[in-house]
Formats: C-alpha cells, sequence, structure tokens
C-alpha cells in the first residue's frame, strides 16, 4: 500500500507541475527515443540480409577449381609472369564422375548439388516480337534452389536431363512478349536461340512465374526485362563444347557443420584428384562466415551509435536529479512535518525514488514510442522491412528504472536525512 501512495503521490506532483516534469523528462525522452530508433534501424537491415542470403543460399558451399599459387608468386614475380601462369583446359575442370563419388562420399550431410552453365545473353526474335533472356543450362539442385513455380508445363525428364535434349522452361515475361500470354500455344512450340553465330532450336515444356529479386532495382519494364531461360545442363554443355566443371554448389543437410563441411570438401577434391605437382587446387567457401561477420559488423555499429545516442540518458538523469533537489527544497516543510509525525527515514527515502523512478518511467514510455516511430520511418527510406527487437524494449525499460533509482538515490537520502525541526522551521 505504501508503494501505490508513494506513485498517487508522485503522479499528482507532476500533475500539478505538467511543463516542469516535461522538461525534466526531455532528455530521457530524446535518449530512449534515438537508442530505439537506432537498433530498430539496425536490427532491420540485419534481419533483411539474412532473410535474403537466406534465399540465395547463404549456407550453401561454392566448390571450385582454382590455379594454385607458385612459389615464384609468392615471392611477389606476379600473377601472369612467365613460365607461372596456365590457363586452365576443360581437362583440368571436375568431371561428373568425380562429383557423383563426392555426393556418395558425403551422403547424409551434402543433400544435393547444384550445376548450372551459362550460355549467353541474348535477345530471340520472331518478326516483330523479341524478348531478352539469360540462357543456362541447370539440374535439378538448380531449379530446386530457385524455387521455380510453374504455371504451365513440366520440369525436364531424366531422359532430357542425361540426353542432352534440346528442350527449355521460361518465364511468363517471355510468353507475354513472344506469344500475347498464351501459355496454351506456348507449351509445345520451339523457339529459336541464337547463340554465337549459330541457332539452336528449343521446344518449350514448361513456363515459370517470373519473381524480381530483392536486389533487383532494375526499373527496366515489363517488356524489355530479362529473364532466365532454362535448358538440361547437358544440353549447355554441348553447346559450349565442355564436359566438366569448374564450379558447383553443395547444399547441405540442415543442422550439419558447414565449416567442417568445407573443409572436408577440400581434403576430399585435392587428395583424390590433385596431384602436388598440379597447377590446380580445389576451393572450397561459404557466405555463412561472411554473413557472421557482416552481423558482428552491424551489431558493433549499432551498440556503437547507441552509446553515443545513450549521453542524452546521462543528461537527461542530470536533469531529473537537479528537479528532485528542487522538489526537495520546496516541500522541506512537508519532510519535517511527516518525520515529526514519525515517517522513518527509508519511508521519504523511498518516496522521493518512487517519484524519480515514475518521471524516468513516463519519459521512457514516451521515448520508446517515439523510437518506434522514428525506427519505422528510418526503415521506411531506406526500403527495409521493419523488424522491431524486444531486446530494445527491454534495454528501454531497464534504462529508465536504472535512471530514475541511480539520479534519484542522492536527493531522496539528503531528503530522508532533514533534521525534522530544521526542516519544520524552514521557509
Amino acid at each position: 500500500m505504501l508503494l501505490i501512495e508513494n506513485i498517487r503521490l508522485a503522479l499528482n506532483g507532476l500533475k500539478a507541475n505538467k511543463m516542469r516534469a516535461l522538461l525534466t523528462m526531455l532528455g530521457i525522452i530524446i535518449g530512449i527515443s534515438s537508442v530505439i530508433a537506432i537498433m530498430t534501424v539496425g536490427n532491420s537491415l540485419t534481419v533483411f540480409m539474412n532473410e535474403a542470403y537466406a534465399d540465395m543460399g547463404i549456407n550453401n558451399i561454392d566448390v571450385m577449381v582454382e590455379r594454385r599459387m607458385t612459389e615464384e608468386e609468392m615471392n611477389g614475380q606476379g600473377y601472369y609472369s612467365s613460365g607461372i601462369y596456365k590457363e586452365p583446359t576443360d581437362s583440368d575442370y571436375l568431371s561428373a564422375q568425380i562429383i557423383s563419388e563426392y555426393l556418395d562420399k558425403f551422403e547424409g550431410r551434402a543433400d544435393y548439388i547444384i550445376l548450372q552453365e551459362y550460355v549467353s545473353a541474348n535477345s530471340i526474335t520472331e518478326g516483330d516480337r523479341y524478348a531478352y533472356i539469360n540462357a543456362y543450362g541447370v539440374n535439378y539442385g538448380k531449379l530446386k534452389m530457385d524455387n521455380i513455380n510453374l504455371l504451365k508445363g513440366r520440369f525436364f525428364t531424366e531422359n532430357e536431363m542425361s540426353g542432352g535434349k534440346m528442350v527449355c522452361i521460361i518465364s511468363d515475361y517471355t510468353v507475354d512478349n513472344m506469344y500475347d500470354g498464351d501459355m496454351e500455344q506456348a507449351v509445345g512450340s520451339v523457339l529459336t536461340v541464337p547463340v554465337g553465330d549459330k541457332n539452336y532450336d528449343f521446344t518449350i515444356v514448361g513456363i515459370y512465374e517470373y519473381k524480381q529479386s530483392q536486389f533487383d532495382f532494375n526499373n527496366t519494364s515489363k517488356k524489355d526485362t530479362s529473364t532466365n531461360f532454362y535448358m538440361p545442363v547437358t544440353s549447355a554443355k554441348r553447346i559450349n563444347h565442355s564436359e566438366n566443371y569448374q564450379y558447383f554448389n553443395v547444399v547441405p543437410v540442415p543442422g550439419t557443420d558447414v565449416n567442417t563441411l568445407v573443409d572436408d570438401t577440400m581434403n576430399f577434391f585435392n587428395t583424390k584428384y590433385y596431384t602436388e605437382s598440379s597447377p590446380f587446387d580445389v576451393w572450397a567457401y561459404s557466405m555463412s562466415s561472411y554473413m557472421e561477420e557482416m552481423n558482428t559488423m552491424m551489431n558493433t555499429m549499432t551498440i556503437a551509435i547507441s552509446v553515443i545516442a545513450g549521453i542524452a540518458l546521462l543528461v537527461g538523469g542530470i536533469g531529473v536529479m537537479n528537479i528532485m533537489l528542487v522538489s526537495i527544497t520546496e516541500r522541506t516543510r512537508e519532510i519535517g512535518t511527516r518525520k515529526a509525525l514519525g515517517a522513518p527515514n527509508s519511508s521519504i527515502r523511498i518516496q522521493f525514488i518512487v517519484e524519480s523512478i515514475v518521471i524516468c518511467i513516463i519519459g521512457g514510455t514516451i521515448g520508446m514510442v517515439l523510437g518506434f516511430g522514428l525506427g519505422a520511418l528510418g526503415c521506411k527510406l531506406t526500403q527495409t522491412p521493419v523488424s522491431f527487437s524486444l531486446s530494445s524494449v527491454l534495454i528501454s525499460v531497464g534504462f529508465s528504472l536504472a535512471i530514475g533509482v541511480f539520479f534519484g538515490y542522492y536527493p531522496a537520502n539528503k531528503a530522508a536525512k532533514l533534521d525534522p525541526i530544521e526542516a519544520l522551521r524552514y521557509e
């Protein structure tokens, strides 16, 4: 009951001096709102980047054949020094058989692999109709990773994949440009795609829904947007006159230790297929480690800026202490009367600490609402989805309580130690 009575007294005191109370809270409001706004924007950017990279396969492992650094290069003779650099050929790359052996070896850790072969970025034309495409050869893993949503038709069959058949899956944008949006007409028809100085005829077996990437800020019109044109990876290999793969991607089984799998992948290829005399190595790496570093950097920056903004909280706390000292001076006779009636020092002390805490909590609440508003505005300006952080709420409440207790204790203790006789004689 004593606590409730002290809270009621504090609220009545604030109502009696509204302007003074608001000015007292101003430092707390500015400090809390600044911290929350910064943490909201920082947290939103971090969540957005993590989600965006997760869609791109942040835990995926990139495996690539790269040239090995020689002793001459390490001694500073240069990358293209005479007699040092060797251009890799198709025979230096990874064969389908080697990749298959890798999958068998790491079954249970590697879920599936992504194979793709770039063919060309070009336009297909028919009369006055045209469509821009990026032609890729892909396997089932790439189609799964891209989360292809078929609107019409089907995916490639096993026979088409293994036999390098000239079939394709195109976007609904391409259908709009080449077939006036008629998917029934498009499926089963033939598109001629120029690659270099040759033309290749592809039978359309499927149509997928084109979705703009989160990182694609191109404002090109729908008609002039370039979309992916998928063919079996074996077909692309035949067009490019190659058999082996310079790189591929591994999608780990969920829960797999990615860093360990990266090391084991490199050891597998470099121990079994590349000798010490070989000018090439297989390198494997994952974006997850880079994302961890980026998150650490973002969190460090957010904390650093929040600490700077938190200086306003210190100023606000000093303002609270100052107004409490003024309040004690104004209420000296009241304190003397209470002590003369038997109120213990602890009761006087708690009364003024509670009043200080109430001021800070009200200021903190206003600052929290304002901070979330400013954070949402900041996210809107950066075109980032808003993601509020529970930690920012806990920090704001904790800071408000801490400031109230810390900066309220000295005035409260001073009030508690007043001599009742001297207090009653105070004018």
